[in-house]
């Protein structure tokens, strides 16, 4: 004998083929209903099911949602911003700094090859800086969406001894006074961690300040019109004047660092904290000063402190094309990066 057949309307149980276009309904066997499809009765949510029924064992979780996702170095890298590339990332690796006459081999000495040899060095060193920054600032950058016109940057090249001057004069200012907001603006974060711990132990000794005075600068201090580039470059025993300057894209999107150094020849007097008597010493300080631009925004001139020329060791390396530093920029970057995400 047959089954009967049962109709189930909407109320009850009630299906559509996909293929169709009608909704005809289509009859359906009670005891055949179980065996529908899974693709039928899927739920909208991936969400196991919980079980309510008592000594039932629980779902494994997820264990795949649980661990932690790897990320790349050079995704991390995509999303560093301004306070994770920092401002203190060191000097730029190869940098030439011309020695001082006195360490340099004599013109009239049998190593008369080899000073010439550095001041060729010298010379393609400041003509390969001197192409960065225009290919950087001049040539390389981006167009107006507007206009399409280039954006480019002014190079400054007339301002960075007189940048150089004004930096080095507010950072022992401030440091005399204890004015760490004032520091905080000038300052690089390596240099403000110095400045800030240096204020700290002459509170230690009960003394709030320590006075300092800039009384000339020595050598010859040539008016504004003159220390213009390329003019400054001739103009001999210059008090201030720029040594080095370099411009490095760094691994981010329209981001490079410009880091320049600048020899400031002057007479100071200070009096400090571990001494009851003050002093007047003259001073040959090689300034560095930089300036970030991170994804396009640039940033100002700030001074991340003071440096040495190249040893004649280093200028031999040079000289043999062996130059290069164990840790390169992008090195210190990517390792700056990783420690703040914790990689």
């Amino acid at each position: 004998m047959a089954h009967p057949v049962a109709r189930f309307s909407s109320k009850n149980l009630k299906f559509s083929l996909a293929l169709t276009t009608s909704s005809q309904t289509y009859p359906i066997c009670p005891q055949c209903a179980h065996r529908l499809p899974s693709v039928y009765t899927r739920q909208f949510t991936t969400t196991r099911r919980r079980n309510a029924g008592a000594g039932v064992v629980q779902s494994i979780p997820n264990i795949d949602s649980k661990l932690p996702k790897h990320v790349s170095m050079k995704s991390q890298m995509k999303k560093a911003n301004r306070q994770q590339i920092g401002t203190d990332l060191g000097k730029l690796p190869q940098t030439f700094i011309l020695p001082a006459a006195k360490d340099l081999p004599g013109w009239m000495s049998p190593n008369f090859f080899k000073r010439t040899r550095i001041h060729w060095l010298q010379f393609k060193t400041a003509v390969k800086d001197w192409w960065s920054l225009v290919v950087f600032l001049k040539w390389d950058v981006k167009r107006d969406p507007l206009t399409g016109k280039k954006m480019r940057r002014s190079m400054e090249l007339s301002q960075r001894n007189q940048i150089a001057r004004d930096l080095h004069k507010d950072f022992h200012d401030a440091l005399s006074e204890g004015d760490l907001k004032r520091l905080q603006t000038i300052c690089c974060e390596g240099l403000m961690a110095q400045a800030r711990m240096r204020i700290e132990q002459r509170k230690a000794l009960r003394r709030r300040k320590e006075p300092w005075v800039l009384l000339s600068y020595s050598g010859i201090r040539y008016p504004a019109w003159l220390e213009r580039w390329p003019i400054s470059v001739l103009l001999p025993a210059a008090s201030t004047r720029v040594v080095s300057d370099r411009l490095a894209p760094l691994p981010f999107a329209d981001t490079y660092l410009r880091q320049c150094i600048v020899r400031i020849n002057s007479v100071q007097n200070y009096l400090l904290a571990d001494s009851d008597k003050d002093v007047m010493l003259k001073h040959t300080d090689y300034v560095v000063i930089q300036k970030m631009t991170v994804k396009g925004e640039e940033g100002p001139w700030k001074i991340w402190g003071l440096t040495e020329p190249s040893t004649m060791k280093e200028v031999d390396g040079l000289l043999a094309g062996k130059g290069q530093e164990a840790t390169t920029l992008a090195e210190r970057i990517r390792d700056k990066v990783a420690g703040i995400a914790g990689l």
